[in-house]
């Protein structure tokens, strides 16, 4: 990819031009009040602005980016245009709005993410998408979050947070199957610790000792069941109960029959009271037209209407007459139904009288009640013992996981010591006769199997730890070169560092640009800018850099901002 122009239809944005190489923002101060600063005047900004149009997110629990979302939502559109390959793309986004417009279509928030994949070709390359890939080349710098806590830390999560970790990994040129099996096996086992409290707190409740005594029961009363002797007119009783139950079946169905019919006739009769020819009418239509009917027309209408008012009469006297004989039948349905029930509840009565009936279904309730405690005693047993077979067959599963990663990194070993050789080549640059070290060894509990150690002496100051992470970053960027071909870094990158270290890094991104084709963006202050102009960078020691290089500096500068007056920040206004 190479960054084209970041632009904006709001006439207050400063439009910033990319170069195919070395890209600076310089915060420079033109007050000469010391009062004045060049913090706060969109050079991180810039950085961030490039994030956001390629789907960042604003994390509105902190106060800055609450105040950036409510800014920019009102600011108008942003553009970014770049190249890929002979392609060119431009994004338009307007921050009130959640969808974005690639060349003019327009691509929902949701599906922004696969469509920059699908754009920059990471499907079969790797297997994230292009979010942290742009975090992990462009660290950007944001209040009250950890891009630049150490060199594996691009996403702004912990030190040993997983996936920062296995996109590290990834683009370290480590196979990474292994790592994605053992998420999975240590995610079943999290889930099998779930499923033992469980066991564990209905273990509590169960005692193993009932289960027999249980079906010795079961087998107890299913032998008085089927042994039940039932008075000798039991038999004669139910079935006469059941027939009075049939037929209170269908004389309830019958009476449901016949209010239907009521009802649909009872609707039919009302709307024929709507049917009425006017024929009179008629004729005052055609009258209005100018046309007059004959004589003898007008008869044959008026015995039409004559003809149909007869019918409809016809049709409602025998519709009123259907309703009345429906209504005598209900009642008489009726009758009958409440005698038929009167009879059978005698005859339950009598059942229940006969003692059979009651002694029976307690006997039937307790087999069920015993049936039900068996099959929940029985779940538990099949449960248990299929928990303690998927647990053996889980630690059998990570302990050939972890025994294939240290296999695995015995046999990446020649491959690590090349990577480390990069890394170290590039550490000697700042510090001679100390090349630090790079280290890929086995953890020992971490679910990414793997542990990252980069080291430079004395990288707990802050000057050397940032040059430990520019050191790293360029390692990726060697080990990835065609991936994105973009590094970008904040100006808080240069933060402790020696002077002659910071020209050091222009020197290497120089270099890089020359031999790699990489686009390198930046943004610096002031003083770090004027620092990598002079010939002299302090006292007695001349710069490492070349007159040339220097010339590159300067003319790689592509905005400048200043603290003065707000007009000239990166949008024209200041908020917040």
């Amino acid at each position: 990819m190479k960054l084209l122009k970041l632009y904006s239809d709001n006439q207050g944005f400063k439009t910033i031009t990319f170069n195919p190489g070395l890209n600076i923002v310089a915060g420079l101060q033109s007050s000469a009040l010391s009062t004045d600063s060049y913090n706060g005047i969109g050079k991180s900004s810039s950085l961030h602005l490039v994030h956001l149009m390629f789907g960042g997110k604003f994390d509105e629990k902190i106060s800055s980016d609450k105040k950036l979302k409510q800014f920019l939502s009102a600011y108008g559109n942003i553009y970014l245009s770049f190249n890929i390959g002979s392609s060119s793309y431009t994004i338009r986004k307007n921050f009130a709005e959640n969808d974005y417009f690639v060349n003019d279509e327009k691509i929902s928030k949701t599906a922004y993410p696969k469509k920059l994949s699908e754009i920059f070709g990471l499907v079969n390359r790797i297997d994230f998408n292009f979010k942290p890939l742009l975090n992990i080349f462009a660290r950007r710098y944001l209040p009250e979050r950890s891009y630049y806590a150490g060199a594996l830390t691009q996403q702004g999560q912990p030190p040993h947070d997983y996936y920062q970790m296995l996109y590290n990994l990834t683009l370290l040129g480590v196979d990474t199957t292994l790592i994605k099996k053992n998420k999975v096996i240590a995610e079943n086992i999290n889930k099998l610790k779930k499923t033992e409290q469980v066991l564990n707190q209905q273990k509590l409740t169960i005692n193993e000792g009932d289960y027999l005594d249980l079906k010795d029961e079961l087998i107890q009363l299913e032998d008085a069941k089927s042994n039940f002797i039932i008075a000798q007119n039991y038999d004669e009783l139910k079935r006469q109960a059941d027939n009075l139950t049939f037929e209170m079946n269908s004389l309830r169905n019958k009476i449901y029959s016949n209010e239907r019919d009521i009802s649909k006739k009872t609707r039919l009769l009302k709307a024929s009271d709507h049917e009425v020819v006017d024929i009179s009418r008629v004729a005052d239509i055609y009258a209005e037209a100018k046309f007059h009917f004959k004589d003898k027309v007008e008869i044959q209408l008026r015995q039409a209407e004559e003809f149909h008012l007869s019918l409809q009469k016809a049709r409602k006297t025998r519709l009123q007459e259907q309703i009345i004989v429906l209504g005598d039948d209900n009642s008489l349905q009726n009758k009958i139904l409440i005698s038929v029930e009167s009879r059978r509840d005698h005859l339950l009565k009598d059942l229940d009288a006969k003692g059979a009936l009651e002694e029976y279904n307690s006997i039937v309730e307790r087999i069920r009640t015993l049936e039900a405690d068996i099959a929940e005693l029985t779940s538990y047993q099949t449960l248990l013992a299929k928990f303690d077979k998927d647990k053996a067959n889980l630690e059998v599963d990570k302990a050939t996981v972890r025994a294939d990663s240290v296999k695995q990194i015995e046999d990446s070993k020649s491959y690590i010591a090349q990577v480390e050789a990069i890394f170290r080549q590039f550490v000697k640059r700042f510090y001679r006769g100390h090349g630090g070290s790079f280290k890929i060894t086995n953890s020992k509990d971490a679910q990414y199997l793997f542990n990252i150690d980069v080291h430079i002496p004395k990288d707990g100051s802050q000057g050397i730890n940032e040059v430990k992470i520019f050191c790293y970053d360029m390692l990726l960027f060697s080990l990835n070169p065609d991936l994105l071909g973009v590094v970008a870094h904040d100006s808080c990158i240069f933060s402790g560092v020696d002077p002659r270290q910071v020209a050091q890094m222009f020197k290497v991104v120089l270099e890089m640009v020359q031999n790699h084709d990489l686009q390198y963006f930046v943004n610096i202050n002031k003083d770090t800018y004027e620092l990598l102009l002079n010939d002299v960078i302090e006292e007695g020691v001349e710069s490492i850099l070349t007159s040339e290089e220097r010339y590159i500096i300067k003319t790689s500068k592509v905005l400048e901002l200043y603290d003065a007056d707000p007009q000239n920040t990166l949008f024209g206004f200041t908020f917040g």
